[in-house]
């Protein structure tokens, strides 16, 4: 197979296939699509949808921003106390009504910004329930 239709998802998904030595047919059958679908994914003939998007993120326990190439980080593991400190630095931001100056970050650093302070924001919904 030519690799001009591969894209950076494509790639991806086919690494971490073969890295946890799962089969296609095997990987289909979990995601419940057939191995035909699979197999356009990996050669970028065909790209999922938003849904499939995130049953494929969960089954390799992956950020879907690694899968579509807007980060090189895999995932994000914080130890409890880490949520912890989390929590309390994100109460006392709020409690002082202070603003960020984001203007020296490039629009990724701003992105990487608001997505951490909305992860923060649901550890602490959490917590609370």
């Amino acid at each position: 197979m030519k690799d001009s239709f591969k894209t950076p998802f494509s790639r991806k998904l086919k690494t971490l296939r073969l890295e946890r030595g799962i089969s296609q047919k095997d990987l289909a059958r979990d995601l419940g699509i057939s191995r035909s679908c699979l197999a356009n994914y990996e050669t970028g003939k065909r790209q999922p949808d938003n849904e499939m998007l995130i049953r494929i993120a969960d089954k390799f326990q992956v950020l879907v921003d690694y899968l579509v190439d807007r980060t090189e980080y895999k995932n994000i593991s914080l130890s409890m106390h880490e949520i912890e400190e989390c929590c309390r630095v994100w109460r006392k931001f709020e409690n002082q009504r202070t603003s960020l100056d984001l203007s020296t970050l490039d629009l990724e650093g701003k992105i990487a910004v608001a997505q951490y302070y909305d992860y923060i924001d649901l550890l602490i919904h959490a917590k609370q329930l």
